[in-house]
């Protein structure tokens, strides 16, 4: 089986600049108190991702520090997985950024399907990325993740251990400190693991050793997993003027959810989660997921459970936009149970056995109750007693 990786790299930087064109050509350092992600300008002046920002600035003062917009980067994400499953139904995602999908069935060459992905991925969205195309999950993605952006590296079946022979090690799906231990070792590339005993690796770093001994040999059995598209409503608005009103919020938002289930989409179809969110002024993003025991098809019900939630956790900074989200829209309700339904059934189904054995006159059930639990004599400690 032939899979592609779609890699987009520093995607969050990516996805501001489609956002505000003015940072196009600005070093960007996106972050709060560490760094999420930043530019390649910044890359090379010595950034890297989770430092701490005031040493990020020190060593790229020039840069726009752009506070991180999670819900925002997800929303990117989707449609750049919405636009790669218009090509292939089997897609999978993986971090923001990076997607798997099926290479097979197509009449092209995997040159040509690799050329054509990159095009109109950058055609329809902006994003330049790079298409590695391999046997293997793992070798696509190194594949992808080493190839420049803009251009396509399709890896020959059967290849896969040749082409990560003379990789670095770092690309290996492993710990820190498997990696040091290695480094003592003297070991620095995937080839030189994979020459080693799979037998004496394993037992020298256990499942770990095992998975990356695999890996570095081009052994890949790790199947694609599609993505299951959640049918989603989801309504919108921006206030008139930034606001840290509770009040005012609850309202926006109250508002957004009588649309989004007044909507003919929903077609009466049950909600099973309600995601709120917020665009902060000043950048940043506000968002909170409230889920459902139990679907429901009330809007006031489901306002109910969302309210609470809100005022466990308001926006923190003053808001300029209110979206919600219907997620998990289903035909049926279903009800979690709880562990302590599922104990008190148990416990009838023993009263009831009980009731039972006890037909007969005689007692034939009991429980061991605590006498004296310091004692140094065993049988002193409990005793048994009837089951009433």
């Amino acid at each position: 089986m032939k899979i592609a990786s779609v890699f987009v790299p520093r995607f969050s930087v990516e996805a501001e600049r489609q956002r505000s064109p003015a940072v196009a050509s600005r070093l960007v350092l996106i972050g709060d108190s560490t760094v999420l992600d930043c530019s390649l300008g910044a890359d090379s002046s010595g950034v890297k991702r989770g430092m701490r920002m005031s040493e990020a600035i020190g060593l790229c003062p020039k840069a726009v520090v752009i506070s991180p917009d999670l819900p925002y980067y997800q929303r990117c994400f989707k449609e750049m997985l919405d636009f790669l499953q218009e090509q292939s139904p089997d897609i999978e995602a993986g971090e923001p950024g990076h997607a798997y999908m099926d290479a097979g069935g197509f009449e092209v060459a995997l040159e040509t399907l690799a050329e054509g992905l990159i095009a109109s991925l950058h055609k329809r969205l902006g994003y330049m990325a790079s298409v590695g195309i391999a046997d293997g999950k793992f070798v696509s993605r190194i594949a992808a993740s080493t190839s420049r952006s803009g251009s396509a590296k399709v890896v020959d079946t059967g290849q896969g251990a040749a082409f990560l022979t003379p990789l670095p090690i770092t690309h290996l799906p492993a710990s820190e400190a498997m990696l040091w231990r290695l480094k003592l070792l003297g070991i620095e590339t995937m080839g030189e693991v994979a020459q080693l005993p799979l037998g004496a690796f394993q037992q020298q770093f256990g499942p770990e050793g095992k998975r990356c001994w695999e890996l570095a040999s081009g052994i890949d059995n790790e199947p694609l997993v599609p993505r299951v598209n959640e049918e989603v409503i989801m309504r919108r608005v921006e206030l008139p003027a930034p606001t840290a009103s509770l009040e005012t919020i609850l309202a926006g938002l109250q508002r957004l959810l009588y649309a989004a289930y007044a909507d003919r989409a929903r077609d009466g179809h049950w909600v099973r989660r309600v995601v709120a969110r917020g665009v902060l002024d000043g950048g940043g993003a506000w968002e909170l997921p409230v889920s459902f025991r139990e679907a429901l098809s009330d809007p006031k019900a489901a306002w109910f459970a969302v309210q609470a939630a809100v005022m466990r956790r308001p926006p923190e900074r003053l808001v300029e936009e209110l979206e919600v989200e219907l997620v998990g829209l289903s035909g049926e309700s279903g009800k979690q149970a709880t562990m302590f339904e599922a104990k008190g059934k148990l416990w009838r189904q023993v009263e009831e056995a009980a009731r039972h054995l006890n037909t007969n006159g005689k007692q034939a059930i009991g429980r061991i109750v605590e006498v004296e639990p310091w004692s140094r004599i065993p049988e002193r400690r409990t005793a048994l007693e009837e089951l009433q």
